[in-house]
């Protein structure tokens, strides 16, 4: 495609404005510059009477059983948008100022709908202060993990909260979807969640094959040093993720130092493309997990991990498919031993490790699952009678090599 030159350019649009006429454009921009005023007027109006109206109970005159009832029928409101048009009526009664710029058409809606999630009575100078010549999706992100009543400078709290995806699907696509999740289920060997079939179907896109070679494509984490704080990359945007993320991602991870270094810093990897290949060569290019049978989506996971001084020894490295590493790294799933057949790996049967934990405490609670639960295992063998002989112990240990190099070969 050949570009025209600026000449030209200038010239066509220099056509196009002269057959409007220079006052018919500047009218037309002035009309709609008064019709947003107009309408954050109309919206500063409607939140005042949206509050009285709650008061009143006017519903009732008209046989509705709610006032999300007459917005919908009457104003013609969807019941998202009738409950968050009510929460930011009621917000705005306490916040005079806002409630003033919206009415003059210094903000328009969209911007007060982001403010009265965090502004209240006594930092709302702070936030129209911040906010002004902002638009709509900047304050959404000024806003963004703050709580009602902080301060536009004071520290942000990460959001783990989980995301609700809807999805409408013809007929013949949901066939599919639900033929691809028996097939992930099958190859895990167990039935599997909406989020491990959703990341599975991601991470083939994004990451195609077994993970041989490392990913044909990268997925983004960056981590703050002064509060570690993680958030991964999606599409443009920053999402924020909880430690267990990282810690998962930086078992096999290429490290591109800091990225407000005046000179780019090495990059370096967390395991060497020869190493990889070597443990993908004796697990056989599949999950190590007893009964997983996935052979797309692996990451070489550390038994004992980097941060408690575990090394890139051979011994220390197994694969595991992309769901049972989430799985290790929740807490969900605990292992021990060496690679590659004296590892034991142990389900706890339990609720999932609470997220917002900072990293100490978080460690601390998986490696006490970790404790309890081979603890357990240890005393269920103790009081096994069959266990009690030296050479029972032998002899088992002995079978149990023998039978997983047979089922490595």
């Amino acid at each position: 495609m050949l570009l025209q030159s600026s000449d030209k350019i200038d010239a066509e649009c220099e056509v196009l404005t002269t057959g409007l006429g220079p006052a018919e454009w500047q009218e037309v921009d002035r009309r709609l510059r008064e019709y947003a005023r107009h309408r954050s007027a109309l919206d500063a109006a409607e939140a005042f009477d949206l509050v009285r109206a709650e008061q009143l109970k006017i519903y009732a005159s008209f046989g509705f059983v709610s006032l999300y009832e007459y917005m919908e029928r009457v104003l013609g409101y969807k019941p998202h948008a009738a409950r968050e048009r009510m929460r930011v009526a009621r917000a705005l009664a306490a916040l005079p100022e806002t409630t003033a710029a919206l009415a003059r058409g210094a903000l328009s809606y969209s911007a007060v709908r982001e403010l009265t999630r965090v502004a209240t009575a006594e930092t709302e100078a702070d936030w129209l202060a911040q906010a002004e010549g902002l638009v709509a999706n900047q304050i959404e992100s000024l806003v963004a993990n703050h709580r009602p009543g902080d301060r536009p400078d004071d520290p942000t709290d990460p959001d783990l909260r989980p995301r609700v995806v809807r999805l409408e699907l013809p007929p013949e696509v949901y066939a599919l979807w639900r033929q691809a999740r028996m097939v992930v289920a099958d190859e895990r060997g167990a039935e599997i969640s909406d989020t491990d079939f959703i990341e599975t179907i991601c991470r083939s896109v994004i990451a195609p094959g077994t993970g041989e070679r490392g990913p044909a494509h990268q997925i983004a984490y960056q981590q703050c040093q002064d509060c570690r704080r993680a958030t991964q990359n999606g599409a443009g945007r920053e999402i924020d993720v909880g430690p267990e993320v990282l810690e998962r991602a930086a078992c096999d991870a290429k490290i591109l130092g800091s990225l407000d270094a005046t000179t780019p810093e090495r990059a370096t990897t967390t395991v060497t493309p020869r190493i990889r290949e070597q443990v993908f060569a004796r697990d056989h290019h599949r999950c190590t997990v007893p009964g997983c049978r996935s052979a797309r989506n692996l990451e070489v996971h550390h038994i004992i991990e980097q941060a408690r001084g575990g090394m890139h020894e051979l011994w220390n490295l197994t694969l595991l498919c992309s769901g049972h590493h989430a799985a290790l790294h929740a807490g969900l799933l605990t292992m021990r031993g060496q690679a590659p057949y004296l590892i034991e790996f142990r389900w706890v049967y339990g609720p999932p490790i609470p997220v917002g934990l900072d990293p100490a405490a978080r460690k601390a609670a998986i490696e006490q699952r970790i404790q309890e639960s081979f603890q357990a295992s240890d005393a269920t063998l103790r009081n096994d009678p069959s266990w009690t002989s030296e050479s029972t112990r032998r002899h088992t240990t002995s079978q149990l090599g023998r039978r997983a190099r047979r089922r490595r070969m």
